[in-house]
């Protein structure tokens, strides 16, 4: 169980507390924290195609069938529980299902479900309605795969243990619908909901999520992750890991409460080349970042946009905003990647647009990335800018309802304000420079203009 501080998450507002409960609540983590401490070593993770068949002792091919109040069990190695497969149409309504036993390849256990307590794929409909799921070992709880695979799960309950012991997975194109659903998960690279190679889509509403182990967020996203009324806490974690290295990815947060623990509060990047497409929104949300060196938002190799409307950010101990750096992330999950673990990265290009939001934390740029804030709809930014190493590109826009409080000195590439007498910038004794070689500050005229607090805004 973990404590929420905001149930209604507005700007800057704190209406009290409330105790969330999990099924790790229920199943003690302790009994299996041998089963949760296995790291896997992914640099040689093996083979990247699916070599183990998949298979269960409850096994539907072209078939359409109904389950009700049964207990379906398997304890068996790189196998599965359930199968659906070959356009079959499963009903399974106030079911239990349990999983234990290993996988001999975390790869294809993660990626292709060898080891899921539920297989859907190649074209099939799963629905489940009321049900129990419980893996230990390394087993995923739901998997589906395949363009027209599709699985509809209401009211669930999922507790898993182990490596790559995913909540809910999508790949290869297949989508989730899930309504009502508490889930947790203790080992390593699990996160509750995840989409992956080639893309998965997942659209999920009315959760609890809660994990554990590094590498587990509450979304993977490669495809789409929208999320709706979330209550969720990834502890060693960001709140999604952002994946763009396939195309565009959208990831959306709405009406949600969720709480980021290691590395980020949504980590943003490409895994490999820089890609364009990746969009991020935040909609009547509350993000809670508790890292010292934690920023809200991260971006690396990748050319991301991010929304950010009627929600709040909390990140008092590190004080960042968001980041763009010429960096990714690590196949461990538990650091950055920078120019010796990988050589052939591309700085960040990083657009956050701000509506109707109270916002706090410095926006850092490294190494040629750019970092582009526009702030409207009475909106309000307290923050300031800074070039973390190598020259960056840092630019702020604001509209003639926000504001702007500084709490440093702050250098532009760009810089456009709606309020032309700059009442709507408090300066606290800070400066803004602007780059006069920038088009987009021609109507500035290379002046400097007297800020209110007796900061200036002056030419470079």
């Amino acid at each position: 169980m973990w404590q929420i501080f905001s149930c209604v998450p507005l700007a800057s507002v704190v209406f009290g507390s409330f105790i969330v409960y999990d099924p790790s609540d229920v199943i003690p983590s302790s009994e299996w924290a041998a089963d949760n401490a296995y790291v896997f070593d992914w640099h040689s993770s093996g083979v990247t195609y699916q070599d183990i068949a998949i298979k269960g002792p409850y096994y539907y091919n072209r078939q359409r069938k109904r389950i009700s109040h049964e207990v379906l069990e398997n304890h068996t190695n790189d196998t599965s529980v359930l199968v659906v497969t070959e356009g079959s149409t499963l009903d399974v309504e106030y079911t239990t299902i349990v999983k234990t036993g290993y996988s001999t390849s975390l790869t294809q256990s993660s990626f292709f479900g060898a080891n899921a307590a539920v297989n859907n794929a190649n074209g099939s409909s799963l629905y489940l309605s009321n049900v129990n799921i419980t893996t230990h070992n390394g087993a995923a709880n739901v998997y589906t795969h395949g363009n027209t695979s599709v699985i509809y799960a209401e009211n669930i309950w999922a507790y898993s243990s182990g490596p790559v012991s995913h909540g809910f997975y999508a790949s290869g194109n297949g989508t989730i619908h899930a309504k009502n659903v508490h889930h947790y998960s203790g080992g390593t690279r699990c996160s509750s909901f995840s989409g992956d190679v080639p893309n998965g889509y997942i659209h999920a509403e009315n959760v609890i999520a809660h994990t554990d182990g590094v590498g587990s967020a509450i979304c993977f996203l490669q495809g789409v992750c929208n999320m709706t009324n979330v209550v969720g806490y990834a502890r060693n974690a960001p709140i999604m890991f952002s994946d763009g290295a396939m195309g565009p990815v959208t990831g959306i947060w709405k009406d949600s409460d969720v709480t980021a623990g290691l590395l980020a509060g949504i980590l943003i990047f490409s895994d490999s080349a820089i890609a364009d497409g990746s969009v991020t929104v935040l909609d009547n949300t509350k993000l809670t970042v508790l890292g010292n060196t934690m920023p809200a938002l991260w971006a690396g190799n990748i050319i991301a946009v991010a929304y950010i409307k009627s929600s709040s950010i909390n990140n008092t101990a590190s004080g960042i905003l968001a980041v763009a750096n010429y960096s990714s992330v690590t196949q461990d999950f538990d650091y950055y990647a920078g120019y010796d673990d990988n050589n052939e990265l591309s700085p960040a290009q990083l657009t956050i647009h701000v509506e109707d939001s109270d916002l706090s934390g410095s926006l850092v740029a490294f190494n040629k990335s750019l970092l582009n804030f526009n702030l409207a709809n009475y909106s309000n930014w307290t923050g300031e800018t800074k070039v973390g190493y190598g020259k960056s590109y840092l630019a702020v826009h604001l509209d003639n309802t926000s504001s702007w409080t500084l709490t440093g000195n702050s250098a532009l590439q760009n810089f456009s304000n709606a309020d032309t007498s700059l009442s709507n910038i408090i300066s606290n004794g800070y400066n803004i420079t602007y780059d006069t070689k920038s088009v987009a500050n021609s109507a500035l005229k290379t002046k400097t203009y007297k800020l209110s607090g007796g900061g200036f805004l002056r030419p470079e």
